[in-house]
């Protein structure tokens, strides 16, 4: 009897969770067909309840982040971009329409001059996925223990076994480098400012003195909280505290 019910349970659960996908897929459909009609508020707000109900890829931001940017709310469409990128940090269509965005925004970073290798290295870095570079690790394992196998049962190759030794251990250390890299960046909290001007302060409230002003589509780093504040850093290394609810984090 007891099986039964846990059964039963369990079937509910299935029923519920797929009708949820479908509301939300519908929900997605809906969006499409506002944006095509140039509803481009109504069509955010479909996608954002559509993201809500369980859909999650890197195309529905992306749509999300076009109606916000057609209704004039710069933040908002920064912050959906941002979030398609980590779904799909290699869409060369989400980095354009996020390069052409920030290009719009009251404050902007100095320009830093990088040569063609920095630039290349960066773009690969900012391709690659956390499963993607996990993948790479664990094939270098399997490599390594094939090779070792191999100079076990053909030791007159000893040259070529360790040849290959080396060179599949030097890829496996670059990869456990990206790959804790890209750890610590997922742990990294940002956000976007979506308010058209912030001001942020030497400490957790209106009466602490003022730091500096932050407008619409500025990227921080959220450091720490307290009550409805929070300590953010920008690219310069400058901090203050701002309120939280001016923040959408990616």
């Amino acid at each position: 009897m007891r099986f039964g019910v846990l059964w039963l349970l369990l079937l509910v659960l299935m029923v519920g969770s797929s009708l949820a996908s479908r509301g939300a897929a519908h929900l997605y459909n809906e969006a499409n067909a506002l944006y095509r009609k140039g509803r481009y508020d109504v069509a955010s707000a479909r996608y954002e309840d559509a993201l809500a109900g369980g859909i999650r890829n890197a195309e529905a931001y992306y749509n999300l982040g076009n109606a916000y940017y057609k209704t004039g709310q710069i933040g908002r469409a920064i912050l959906a971009y941002e979030r398609a990128l980590k779904v799909a940090p290699g869409d060369e269509d989400i980095q354009a329409n996020l390069r052409f965005v920030n290009a719009l925004k009251v404050d902007q970073e100095e320009a830093v001059e990088a040569n063609v290798a920095t630039r290349f290295l960066t773009g690969i870095y900012r391709m690659l996925s956390v499963d993607a570079v996990a993948i790479v690790c664990s094939l270098c394992v399997f490599v390594l223990a094939a090779v070792a196998i191999g100079w076990i049962f053909r030791p007159d190759r000893k040259a070529g076994w360790v040849g290959a030794f080396i060179l599949i251990g030097v890829v496996e250390l670059g990869a456990a480098g990206v790959l804790a890299l890209k750890v610590q960046d997922q742990h990294v909290e940002e956000a976007i400012v979506l308010s058209e001007e912030v001001v942020g302060r030497s400490g957790p409230g209106t009466d602490f003195l003022q730091v500096f002003t932050l407008h619409e589509g500025t990227k921080v780093i959220i450091e720490r909280g307290e009550g409805g504040w929070v300590l953010v850093r920008l690219g310069n290394g400058i901090g203050g505290w701002v309120e939280v609810h001016v923040l959408g984090k990616i």
